[in-house]
């Protein structure tokens, strides 16, 4: 890269180290052998920042972040389409694991105590194309079905700092569990779960999958089980059968397998969880019961991505399946970019990662990478050093404790009879 202007790709590099990019285009046999008007590393970058500048086009884009080789005139969209379905989705995926393993993985928030993460799955809708309809499906409602084609993910969180440590794409007929097998864990952890990723195949295979992978979740009201042991009030060791369709499918699985069961009043009314940490004396039953609520932070995390970072845009910019893929993996990665920035924003006022406000300071950090295109060396650098001595203004309050918001259903507002439109005039 070091023919680049200094005003372009060279910039960026504050940010994502060049090598890394290149060692994924490597890895996927997407690197340039030519170099072309948008080689392979400047279609990495704008596959970034189609997410980080979500209201700009296409041409806008490459034009902010000063994709273009030797100062040349920008090059039609055409020329970046082109560059994108060369480039496809896999190195963006490669990429991702690059960042979150040298970044997130390795780099706990709390150096003394288990790391708590949550797993959740979220969908993306896509335009309404007949290649997205065919290739990534959609839902089905009494009505018919569902007005976008959907792509769906499902992620690893840290809920102390909102980074992405892992995620899994897949069309919309894809079950979050079949994705969720395919997470890295993380050894000394506890990684909190919702109802529908209770399994017992795959949550042995987590807890089994390295050191100290814990778990934790909810139990299901008609959940079979018998008691083995009584570790304390409202504490069990339980025994659960595995069901006989998993035993077929898997024949190593034993006949029962064991966890623990804790039992709370919420609102007077009784809630179960059940988790692999057995240890009564190391992990009380009042603490994991508290510990659960920090689930509800990936959905804090999904709200970043789509509200913020994404701006409220319900609907992907691609019409092809495989650049709607890559578009998502593009995201994720502006997200993890921008938790980044936020993580080092935090140490450098030594405040916990979640009081950074992730819609201001998205706002300032992408403000900065406006600057790339200026023809001055090491304007990024600069405004992300400013960003840093500034980062006081973007610290949230503390948290409020014991607030409770619970979940509503609004009543729908869609018939069974398609909306009325108005004739077209000639």
């Amino acid at each position: 890269m070091a023919d680049l202007p200094a005003g372009g790709v060279s910039e960026l590099s504050a940010l994502i180290d060049p090598a890394w990019i290149e060692q994924a285009l490597c890895a996927t046999g997407k690197a340039s052998i030519r170099r072309r008007k948008l080689p392979a590393e400047h279609a990495v970058w704008l596959v970034i920042g189609l997410a980080l500048f979500r209201q700009m086009p296409l041409w806008q884009v490459v034009q902010e972040m000063a994709l273009t080789l030797e100062g040349k005139e920008l090059p039609v969209p055409s020329a970046s389409v082109q560059a994108r379905q060369r480039l496809g989705a896999e190195p963006l995926e490669h990429l991702f694991g690059l960042l979150t393993q040298a970044w997130g993985r390795v780099h706990p928030v709390h150096e003394e105590t288990l790391r708590v993460l949550a797993v959740d799955g979220v969908v993306w809708s896509a335009p309404d194309s007949t290649d997205n309809r065919q290739v990534l499906g959609s839902g089905q409602t009494q009505y018919g079905p569902q007005p976008w084609p959907m792509v769906r993910a499902v992620c690893l969180l840290d809920t102390d700092s909102h980074e992405l440590l892992d995620a899994k794409l897949g069309d919309y007929s894809c079950g979050e569990l079949t994705l969720a097998a395919g997470l890295r864990g993380l050894d000394h952890s506890i990684t909190l779960f919702d109802r529908a990723y209770f399994s017992s195949a795959f949550l042995l295979d987590w807890q089994q999958g390295g050191a100290e992978r814990h778990w934790l979740m909810r139990a299901r009201d008609n959940l079979r089980h018998e008691v083995v042991q009584t570790l304390g009030e409202d504490d069990w060791l339980i025994r659960m059968p595995v069901s006989q369709r998993a035993r077929q499918l898997r024949a190593e699985l034993p006949s029962h397998w064991q966890a623990r069961m804790i039992q709370t009043q919420v609102d007077g009314k009784p809630r179960r969880f059940i988790t692999s940490m057995l240890d009564a004396q190391r992990f009380a039953a009042p603490q994991l019961a508290q510990l659960y609520r920090q689930r509800w932070e990936i959905e804090l995390g999904f709200r970043e991505i789509k509200q913020s970072l994404q701006q409220g845009h319900s609907v992907l910019r691609s019409r092809q399946p495989e650049l709607v893929m890559q578009e998502v993996w593009g995201v994720l990665i502006a997200h993890t970019l921008l938790r980044r920035c936020m993580r080092l924003m935090a140490q450098h006022v030594q405040v916990e990662p979640v009081r950074i406000s992730f819609h201001t300071a998205r706002h300032a950090i992408v403000g900065a990478l406006r600057s790339v295109h200026l023809a001055r060396v090491g304007v990024v650098p600069q405004h992300l050093q400013w960003l840093m001595d500034e980062a006081r203004h973007f610290v949230l309050p503390p948290r409020r404790h014991g607030r409770s918001f619970p979940l509503e259903v609004k009543r729908s507002t869609r018939g069974k009879y398609p909306p009325k439109k108005m004739p077209v005039r000639a």
